[in-house]
């Protein structure tokens, strides 16, 4: 059960607004577990830039005020209900709860972490890499195709480099410094350094004119309009997105010239729609990640009474792959 001694304290956003308006407080203890639940005490949470659009309350599916931030974390399992058979006391799991302590939730909600993964990295590539494969999927990209990957040193670009490599693709991710470039090209992808002039000419100068297959988008505004002018024939633009602040409309005459498609793509509207298949793809993630045929990166650890400066870290840019935060 839940440790006398630890308070169970939560990040919590109490109003719209921004991250520095976020607060720490205690919340109270959760109830014991009912028939088909467990209670896990929470030992990581992974922070992600979707965040900061739902505090300012313009996210596609807002969360009624206030809400506990964040939506990924792993921990150990304090309590087991009566009528959960696959779930004991200390295993390891992953859940979608936010930046708090101690949670009960329904065991059909939680995910085992396979032995030897650490729990900090366990919790820090679930929403990102899922993103990832399903969406790559979605998009039919094929072994041998050129993946071009937006942002590729952000949480959810690096897992599109990550996936696109184990499908076999040829990936080229745009980044925005040399250092990031560094992490990139340490996956085994090529890279684009993004400077004033754009990244389409030397798309074009790497791929022989043709263009990138299939175009992973996490960014939007100016990113996808010089995206949809450099994709190859019959080639498809994911949009996962809108890091850069402003939504993109597509020229249709691009595309058609093309026969290009522009797809988009939600890891929550899977999750809702299609959770048979979302626990299939996790599944797959987990195998890939006990196997080490996956890398999430974390860039930095915080202890939760520093979740501000987690966010902030992400409005400055200054995240490769994931912000984390230790909740022990």
């Amino acid at each position: 059960m839940i440790a006398p001694d630890k308070p169970n304290l939560a990040a919590v956003c109490v109003r719209s607004g921004s991250h520095l308006e976020l607060v720490v407080q205690a919340m109270p203890d959760p109830k014991p577990p009912g028939p088909a639940e467990i209670q896990i005490a929470l030992n990581a949470s992974g922070l992600q830039f979707s965040d900061l659009v739902k505090f300012s309350g313009d996210y596609q599916v807002q969360s009624p005020f206030p809400f506990i931030v964040g939506g990924e974390a792993s921990g150990r399992v304090v309590a087991v209900g009566s009528s959960v058979q696959h779930y004991s006391k200390g295993d390891a799991v992953l859940v979608p709860t936010g930046c708090v302590r101690f949670q009960t939730v329904l065991a059909s909600q939680a995910t085992k972490v396979p032995a030897g993964i650490d729990l900090m990295i366990a919790a820090s590539f679930r929403n990102n890499y899922q993103t990832a494969i399903d969406g790559l999927q979605r998009a039919q990209l094929r072994p041998g195709e050129t993946l071009l990957v937006q942002g590729a040193a952000g949480g959810v670009g690096l897992a599109a480099v990550d996936v696109g490599l184990q499908i076999g693709a040829r990936v080229i991710g745009v980044v925005s410094t040399e250092a990031k470039q560094a992490v990139v090209a340490r996956y085994g992808a090529e890279t684009i350094l993004l400077g004033d002039q754009g990244f389409r000419s030397e798309l074009r100068a790497l791929t022989e004119t043709r263009g990138a297959d299939v175009i992973f988008d996490p960014v939007g505004g100016d990113i996808f309009d010089e995206s949809v002018r450099c994709i190859a024939p019959f080639g498809r633009i994911l949009v996962v997105g809108f890091a850069s602040g402003r939504p993109a409309l597509a020229k249709t005459n691009h595309l058609l010239v093309k026969d290009a498609a522009v797809i988009g793509y939600t890891v929550g509207g899977l999750r809702k729609h299609r959770p048979a298949e979302a626990e299939r793809q996790l599944q797959t993630l987990m195998r890939w990640l006990a196997a080490d045929r996956i890398k999430p990166f974390i860039s930095h650890v915080l202890p939760l009474q520093d979740i501000k400066a987690g966010y902030q870290l992400i409005v400055d840019r200054e995240v490769v792959g994931k912000v984390m935060i230790d909740l022990t």
